[in-house]
């Protein structure tokens, strides 16, 4: 039931941010005809860029529905991180500036989230993994679709793992439903983004997931949510190593992430997308399953995703170096 309250309020609070978005102006706009267009927005119509607000409202507000409200501080703390995303979709805001209030985010979720009986390194890795996510979800959401239905796949997995030890999957539920919802106005052709400000509160909000399957079953918890995750990571990483060996800025936007190469490959984004979609499944399953083996096999398992990973980002790396092709005609960004 709470799946299908989530959805159905995002449904409707998505479509309400959608039509907010076109009256105030708030909508990521194509390039000008004429004027030189270097392949990042190739929509030939303003869409606004406040689906995020839609999913984060339907989120709070189911759970506040089923008395299953969070800590006012980590309520706090996801707010903050929207925030900071809507003021940089309005008018972009410097890089230290977003890196500090997220960190103020980071801090907030540190001490609303319940880690005393964790290591003392609990709350520093809370803030540093809010960070990570924010720019990880930001990073992927550059095609219709795609990081709302692998944020989707990553609840569903870290619910897996919540419930099968003992705890409350709520949360993680919820958020699937509000992202599923999300994603009736996102599939391609989008008719709403996330924007800077839903991926920053979908990073927040993974990273309370994580905290909870942390908190649920130890060692075991991190690397099942670390796997659950892991394609968010490897966009992550793929983007900031290649970038740096290409001494370009690393807030430089371009059109050689995962997702691009795949679809010049593919010859189609929506085979990309899908091709996403099920090594987010792959790696949500493989999430569960190390929950449920020995931690050595676990951290095996780790280690054989990251050996996988970084062959997969050799070979994009090598796409990446060749000459860019022209971007299909339906990507956003």
């Amino acid at each position: 039931m709470p799946f299908f309250i989530a959805i159905a309020l995002a449904l409707v609070l998505t479509w309400a941010a959608r039509r907010l978005g076109l009256a105030t102006g708030l909508v990521d706009r194509p390039p000008p005809a004429g004027a030189g267009a270097d392949g990042l927005k190739i929509h030939t119509v303003p869409i606004p860029v406040l689906g995020g607000l839609g999913v984060m409202t339907a989120t709070l507000a189911t759970l506040l529905l089923l008395g299953e409200g969070l800590r006012p501080a980590v309520v706090a703390g996801v707010a903050l991180a929207t925030v900071i995303g809507l003021a940089d979709d309005a008018r972009p805001l410097g890089a230290g500036v977003r890196m500090a209030g997220l960190t103020v985010a980071g801090v907030l979720l540190a001490v609303g989230l319940p880690l005393d009986e964790l290591s003392p390194l609990a709350r520093p890795g809370v803030v540093l993994l809010l960070l990570l996510m924010a720019n990880a979800v930001n990073l992927i959401d550059g095609q219709d679709g795609l990081a709302g239905g692998l944020a989707a796949i990553a609840c569903a997995g870290l619910a897996a793992v919540v419930a099968a030890n003992g705890g409350d999957p709520t949360a993680a539920v919820v958020l699937a439903g509000a992202v599923v919802g999300f994603l009736a106005w996102n599939l391609p052709p989008a008719r709403v983004f996330l924007g800077n400000g839903g991926a920053y509160g979908l990073g927040a909000l993974l990273t309370v997931l994580a905290a909870q399957a942390t908190l649920e079953h130890g060692w075991h918890g991190l690397l099942a949510a670390g796997l659950c995750l892991g394609v968010f990571a490897f966009e992550l990483t793929f983007t900031v190593v290649r970038r740096l060996l290409a001494s370009q800025g690393l807030a430089t936007g371009d059109r050689r992430h995962s997702y691009d190469l795949l679809a010049r490959s593919a010859g189609n984004r929506d085979r990309s997308t899908l091709a996403l979609w099920t090594l987010g499944a792959v790696s949500a399953g493989a999430g569960y399953a190390s929950d449920q083996v020995s931690l050595a096999a676990a951290f095996t398992m780790l280690a054989v995703a990251f050996v996988i990973g970084t062959a997969a980002g050799g070979r994009l790396w090598r796409e990446a170096t060749a000459p860019a092709e022209v971007a299909q005609p339906e990507e956003r960004r």
